[in-house]
């Protein structure tokens, strides 16, 4: 989200436009051109910048790649970048997940799909001949993320603010299923509109206060575990499937985490000791909304 201050000394969001408005593009063309420019000198594709649901709000969408360090770095970079070029405008740069309690909050969604070892083109995660039309693989990667989503999320939305961004309503999703284009569900299988076929699995619980490392690490375990095992997945959420509720607060993904042997595993005991103990004494710092707001615009 972009911010700039008004006339009052006030900082606030530099637009009120909402999804798909030309506003923000059109009154920000300075700014993103320089934006891609700079991205584009370091090598970072971008596939899209547009106007997201929230003020002042925009989506910058990184092309996929199979190097998922140079992708993780990417993404540290991209957001160091987009930082200090807006600050290079006159605006501040904020990845904070919740902003304010009645607008759309700010994510960092990731995809997933894959391809058989030594094949260039084929994706592997579809198979229309299913009656998911994914493939069983892809199911399996699914149900493994499905598994161990309760203790991703203390990795993927790793703050208290983060959880303000998860409920009903919130285009985040809030229980433990997957559904395909359903845009409240936490895994969301995505269908390419040419083909009309599953094309990746998108997981919409993630933001920028996760450390993208230990995130991709983990939910790759997960995933590959999944596979590994041939985990048959869950049926498809609906009005109808009852499906068990995620975390709703840091704390129960702490809690869940700690009994998750393979997440565990990767990140190893020390790491993985000092992880809890920082994240378990944040949810014991009690900040509201506004601070927590205030204190991302003194650091942007």
């Amino acid at each position: 989200m972009l911010y700039r201050e008004n006339k009052d000394g006030i900082m606030q969001p530099v637009d009120m436009s909402t999804f798909g408005n030309a506003t923000t593009l059109n009154e920000q063309e300075d700014f993103i051109s320089t934006l891609y420019d700079q991205l584009e000198r370091q090598d970072i594709p971008v596939e899209l910048i547009h106007s997201e649901s929230a003020p002042g709000q925009l989506e910058v969408v990184l092309s996929y790649s199979d190097d998922i360090l140079q992708l993780a770095d990417d993404i540290v970079y991209a957001r160091e970048t987009l930082t200090n070029v807006a600050k290079q405008h006159g605006m501040k740069a904020l990845f904070l997940p919740k902003t304010s309690m009645m607008a759309a909050g700010n994510g960092s969604h990731l995809h997933f799909s894959f391809r058989e070892a030594g094949s260039q083109h084929c994706n592997a995660f579809s198979d229309p001949s299913q009656p998911t039309g994914i493939s069983r693989k892809g199911e399996s990667f699914i149900e493994g993320l499905l598994d161990h989503l309760p203790s991703l999320l203390s990795l993927s939305i790793p703050t208290v603010n983060s959880f303000r961004r998860v409920g009903p309503g919130c285009w985040t999703g809030h229980k433990l299923g997957w559904s395909t284009e359903d845009k409240d569900s936490p895994v969301r299988v995505c269908i390419d509109l040419n083909t009309q076929q599953a094309s990746n699995v998108e997981l919409k619980l993630s933001d920028a206060t996760a450390n993208i490392y230990l995130e991709l690490a983990t939910i790759l375990a997960a995933g590959m575990e999944g596979i590994k095992n041939g985990k048959v997945l869950r049926p498809m959420m609906d009005d109808e499937n009852n499906a068990l509720p995620l975390p709703q607060s840091l704390q129960e993904s702490l809690d869940s985490l700690k009994k998750d042997e393979l997440l565990l595993s990767i990140l190893g005991d020390e790491l993985s000791t000092a992880y809890i103990a920082v994240r378990e004494l944040e949810t014991r710092t009690e900040t509201t909304l506004e601070e927590e707001v205030a204190a991302a615009l003194n650091r942007a």
